[in-house]
């Protein structure tokens, strides 16, 4: 008779040996919770980075703004829609990569499944006539949000928008003064 240590029973019956498959122990068990593991990931990406639809209006303006600009400034700079097809180009930037609206309707442009609270996003506005000034306003929190920055022709512009944001914006155009 061997020696057993106290936690072993001192008899054995042939009911309490495990034996076999069990069936909670399946094939597929494995791949289903890294499925389920990988679609938790997604969802909570899309809810943290809040993709949804991002609208940029256009509107041409007949007085100078800058980024220090309040909102009533902004109205009473009278800035009116412009078709955003008479437009050269305005572009959203993911990182260095270029990315084209979905879809334009009159002087509203609008890129669908869009990471709004992305810290990459910045905007590129290219046009025929130089321009004055170019700033992005936030019409739903009544703030202007950034001044774009020209090239030496003040033809192309542009600037970073930052994460975090909403989904409406107006790109608001002054003209270069003769």
């Amino acid at each position: 008779m061997g020696t057993r240590s106290r936690h072993e029973a001192r008899w054995t019956d042939a009911r309490s040996t495990a034996s076999g498959r069990l069936p909670r122990n399946q094939w597929w068990v494995l791949p289903l919770l890294l499925a389920g593991i990988a679609l938790v990931m997604f969802v909570a990406w899309r809810v943290y980075n809040g993709v949804d639809t991002v609208t940029y209006e256009v509107r041409r303006c007949q007085e100078v703004l800058t980024e220090d600009a309040s909102w009533s400034e902004v109205q009473a700079a009278a800035c009116d829609p412009v078709d955003a097809v008479a437009l050269p180009s305005v572009v959203l930037m993911r990182g260095e990569e270029p990315v084209e609206p979905d879809r334009s309707e009159g002087a509203v442009l609008a890129w669908d499944g869009w990471a709004v609270n992305s810290p990459e996003h910045s905007v590129q506005v290219r046009l025929e006539d130089p321009a004055e000034s170019i700033v992005v306003a936030e019409p739903t929190n009544e703030r202007v949000r950034t001044e774009l920055t020209p090239d030496a022709a003040d033809i192309r512009w542009g600037g970073f928008i930052g994460g975090r944001g909403p989904t409406e914006y107006w790109v608001l155009i002054t003209p270069d003064t003769p």
